[in-house]
């Protein structure tokens, strides 16, 4: 009886642990995938992008993940399918990626589906505010999201940075900002988050997203309702007086960038 009762055990045992093995999805893309959105800029629409980058280096920085994607009515749904080796390889250790461009999309809910490789699928729901984008998923297998909430860039939004040639000037960045401000920019308290090109704190302060340099450039975040074509002049006027001491850098909520060092002295 004892021997009996025992094989049942072990057979209830194997049985249970072979479902639970059935059951668990594989990752055949063979790599978790990180997961950002970014709002990009273009007159006066706001386009969302989703982007993709493998936790797995590969020896070719230029790998591509391939994927589908499909837009309707009331949903997304995306499915990255498989790395794939570049035709040329550009030689570096590197993520291999894949940046879906979902376009501009209306205020509301959309439901949401992220399918990686051919077993896994999460979906959830994309909150589209006149504010924000939310990505509120169930589960998150195979991937790791970094981004849930991105706020979107006000429309009158100007932004950037001063970096500094050799040391800091306060005189530099302060003459800038007032420069700004005459020209009728103002320096209002923008909403705590991550807008995707920078970041503003619970005080207000900005932070640029990435920095490629050692020393911390001076950041400015204001609002600007003036002609783009008097802030061309500001930077001419900053590259003649001071081109040897600074790098200044500024977009606007149009999709505009300016960069001081490219304007002529």
């Amino acid at each position: 009886m004892k021997l009996t009762l025992r094989a049942l055990i072990f057979c209830m045992v194997g049985l249970f642990a072979c479902e639970e093995s059935a059951d668990e999805a594989i990752n055949t893309l063979g790599t978790e995938v990180d997961v950002e959105m970014k709002e990009y800029l273009e007159g006066d629409q706001r386009l969302l992008m989703f982007k993709f980058f493998t936790t797995r280096d590969f020896g070719c920085i230029n790998h591509r993940i391939s994927y589908n994607f499909q837009q309707g009515i009331s949903g997304l749904a995306i499915q990255l399918n498989e790395v794939e080796e570049p035709t040329a390889c550009l030689k570096a250790m590197g993520p291999a990626s894949a940046f879906v461009d979902v376009g501009s999309l209306n205020t509301g809910e959309y439901e949401f589906s992220l399918q990686i490789g051919e077993d896994i699928t999460n979906t959830g729901i994309l909150n589209v505010r006149p504010e924000s984008y939310q990505l509120v998923l169930n589960a998150e297998a195979g991937i790791n999201l970094r981004t849930i909430q991105l706020q979107r860039i006000p429309k009158n939004a100007l932004w950037g940075s001063v970096q500094f040639l050799n040391k800091p000037s306060d005189n530099i960045a302060n003459s800038f900002v007032t420069q700004l401000t005459k020209l009728g920019a103002t320096q209002d308290k923008f909403d705590k988050g991550d807008y995707g090109f920078f970041e503003v704190d619970a005080s207000g302060k900005v932070s640029p997203k990435t920095v490629t340099s050692e020393a911390s450039p001076f950041t400015f975040l204001m609002n600007y309702r003036g002609d783009e074509t008097e802030l061309v002049a500001l930077l001419s006027e900053i590259n003649r007086n001071h081109g040897e001491e600074v790098n200044i850098r500024l977009r606007t909520a149009q999709g505009s960038e300016y960069r001081s060092w490219d304007l002529h002295q």
